[in-house]
């Protein structure tokens, strides 16, 4: 598991490398914004790092005298060269002038620490030999303060066995600005070209003659202090397999988000070939791999015999259509599509299907079913207030069936009937007798009114009513059998009686 995530943080890591830059200073006279005005025989730099807007003006460059055989520090000349094995780096957004920073530290914006060797001395370090310089701050460009690691910057002195450039970088350039952010990758060889700076054109060139020399390559030496630390106007950096030019306009310049060993280019392309097409094969490979399983389960489910059976299948039906045999769905759409076309030369519409009239019905078609309409009258609702229950044309034929007969077997008195209002009120002293004239059934009606009981009552037509006389004495209601009694009230209701006085 560790091992897992150690190589794919190595990887992340390699692919993040040209990625990831540190924040530095941007070009131009606003804040945070440096900009330089250069030429080998004067420059000016405006800086807003500070607290304040700076300015600075009549900088005298110093470069190699390559006039004479002994190379020696002048006044323009060509560019001093510092090279060695970068051991530390330090960007600037901003400077802090109360911590110290001041003048000419105003327009650096980067610092690095170089351990001084030849560029093939440098590109073969390696292990313990590696500077390891640890910064705990970088307030002052020249002047490093550094702690633990094999080397320490601020006890470096006339008895330390390596010797040191500490070197305040002020670019330019606006591509030596942006290609100072190469320097962000510390412990690689570099070699950095440019000229060194005197605010008092006077005394530059004994000034500089006495406390610093070159050799016979323009190359800065290093004095018995084991260190120098000097500002140096950039005019090219030059790293082990790039370089930043002031223009910018080299073959092998350095761009950001070049990756190591690939460049920006192979990287692109090692993400197209490896990333999408590795993601392509891996997906072609795992769609074989499930139907390889899918199969090896199927073979076991249904045996080695049915799984040949259905391989001869398809192996038949690929040789079929090789062979130009057609299916019967492709002929089935090529005759209609025939008939369609003769129907067309002839000038005849095709038929419709599924139309009201289409006679031509084969079997049960229920979309025709239900197109059509019925030939019975639509049903009616009981109780539309609230019912649920529906009375069908079948419904009122029984019932009005069973009516008839009920009607037929019932005695048609008058007598009877005054019984039968006597038993449904028996202490009523008056009463009235509907004359048992049957009204016509009507057209429609519930199943329901054969039942007794029923406390809803449709309103009817009235009838003709014969009046009687009171009865002076109540009479008593005749106890019958339970089955006489429920035959006699359902009778009764059919009569569809009606009392027009309930006065006891």
């Amino acid at each position: 598991m560790r091992r897992g995530l150690v190589a794919l943080s190595l990887f992340a890591l390699m692919v993040l490398a040209g990625c990831l830059s540190p924040t530095t200073a941007e070009w131009g006279v606003g804040d945070g914004e440096v900009k330089v005005e250069f030429t080998t025989d004067s420059a000016s730099a405006t800086s807003s790092l500070g607290d304040e807007k700076e300015t600075f003006d009549e900088l005298s460059p110093v470069g190699c005298n390559a006039e004479t055989d002994a190379k020696t520090l002048d006044n323009g000349g060509l560019p001093i060269t510092f090279t060695g094995y970068m051991a530390a780096s330090h960007f600037y957004t901003s400077h802090n002038e109360l911590y110290g920073a001041s003048d000419l530290d105003l327009a650096v914006t980067a610092s690095v620490a170089i351990k001084s060797m030849t560029m093939n001395e440098a590109a073969v370090v390696d292990g313990e030999q590696i500077p390891r310089v640890q910064v705990k701050n970088w307030i002052l460009p020249l002047y490093p303060n550094t702690g633990a690691g094999n080397v320490d910057l601020d006890e470096i002195d006339m008895d330390s066995d390596s010797r040191w450039f500490v070197l305040g970088l002020i670019p330019t350039s606006e591509n030596i600005l942006k290609g100072m952010e190469a320097l962000g990758e510390w412990h690689q060889p570099v070699q950095i070209e440019g000229y060194l700076l005197d605010t008092n054109n006077t005394m530059s060139a004994g000034y500089f003659s006495s406390w610093h020399e070159i050799n016979d390559n323009c190359e800065m030496k290093i004095g018995q202090q084991n260190i120098e630390s000097v500002y140096l106007m950039v005019t090219s950096i030059k790293l082990q397999d790039a370089v930043v030019t002031s223009s910018g306009d080299s073959s092998d310049e350095w761009v950001l988000g070049d990756v190591p060993y690939l460049g920006r280019g192979g990287f692109i392309t090692f993400f197209l070939i490896f990333g999408i097409g590795g993601a392509v094969v891996m997906f072609m490979f795992s769609k074989i791999a499930v139907s390889k399983s899918a199969a090896h389960s199927m073979e076991i489910l249904v045996g080695k015999k049915a799984m040949a059976a259905v391989s001869k299948v398809k192996s038949d039906i690929k040789r079929a259509k090789s062979e130009g045999m057609t299916t019967s769905r492709q002929r089935n759409a090529e005759a209609r599509k025939d008939a369609s076309t003769e129907a067309k030369k002839e000038g005849k519409k095709p038929a419709k299907k599924g139309t009201k009239d289409s006679v031509d019905l084969v079997g049960f078609d229920l979309d025709s079913a239900l197109q059509s309409g019925s030939s019975e009258s639509t049903t009616a609702e009981f109780g539309s207030k609230g019912s649920s229950v529906v009375a069908t044309s079948e419904a009122q034929s029984i019932a009005s069936q069973s009516s008839s007969s009920s009607r037929k077997a019932s005695p048609q008195k008058s007598t009877t009937s005054a019984s039968s209002a006597n038993v449904a009120a028996p202490t009523t002293t008056r009463s009235s007798v509907v004359s048992n004239t049957e009204p016509a059934p009507s057209k429609r009606s519930h199943f329901s009114s054969a039942v007794s009981g029923s406390s809803t009552h449709r309103e009817e037509p009235k009838k003709k009513v014969v009046k009687k006389r009171a009865a002076k004495k109540a009479q008593q209601p005749i106890e019958k059998p339970w089955g006489e009694k429920e035959e006699e009230i359902s009778t009764n209701f059919e009569e569809e009686e009606e009392f027009s006085d309930f006065s006891f």
